[in-house]
């Protein structure tokens, strides 16, 4: 059995075990969960794989197996619901992949450097928008702080928004300590840096600090 077979019938059957545990011969547990029940589960197992890879990797083929699962629990239920399929998803994933890599996928290959791909792929997003403003709502509105100040910054520099030099009106010392963090950030981005991620590795090793002066 090639590769491409054995990868099919590891999916096919994983597929088949989330659905059995949904069945009415399944598990309790399982039956009763609902799509809104299991997003603390999907958050948890995503910071867990992130505590993986600052782990260098420790554990992280069981967290990302953890993380899919919840991914294919989500999948059965929407199909239960009639809403969409695994099936779906992976062709919905499929198709957005290679749109965004038309350097990647169109007939003729094209050279691109790190950062004209990364420009390339704000103006796509861009140009699916009807204006501007359309473009810098759409940030998820449940990304931890750090990572939403990351993704507006970059979304900004899209359209040519100079964010430092926007006019600030500091009616607290707290607003002015807020802006002042927002600097760092914009700052970090333009290195490339997401801060969320970064500073939790930096606290990371503050702690292992503290426990070893314990």
């Amino acid at each position: 059995m090639n590769s491409t077979n054995k990868i099919n019938k590891e999916i096919i059957e994983l597929y088949q075990t989330v659905k059995q545990l949904r069945s009415d011969k399944g598990c309790p547990w399982d039956q009763k969960q609902t799509s809104e029940s299991l997003a603390q589960y999907l958050l948890q197992e995503t910071y867990e794989v992130l505590e993986s890879i600052d782990n260098k990797g420790k554990n992280l083929k069981e967290e990302l197996g953890d993380l899919l699962f919840q991914i294919l629990f989500q999948s059965v239920i929407a199909e239960e619901n009639k809403k969409f399929n695994f099936v779906e998803i992976i062709k919905s994933l499929k198709e957005k992949l290679i749109d965004r890599h038309p350097h990647v996928f169109q007939e003729k290959y094209k050279e691109l450097n790190e950062s004209e791909v990364i420009n390339n792929w704000g103006k796509m997003k861009k140009d699916k928008l009807e204006n501007e403003k359309d473009y810098i709502k759409n940030i998820t509105k449940t990304l931890p702080s750090l990572s939403f100040a990351y993704d507006l910054i970059k979304k900004s520099r899209d359209i040519n928004k100079n964010l430092i030099k926007l006019n600030l009106s500091h009616k607290t010392k707290k607003e002015k300590d807020f802006d002042d963090l927002f600097e760092i950030t914009v700052k970090a981005s333009e290195k490339n840096i997401d801060l969320e991620n970064e500073f939790r590795k930096y606290l990371n090793k503050k702690q292992l600090d503290i426990i070893n002066e314990l």
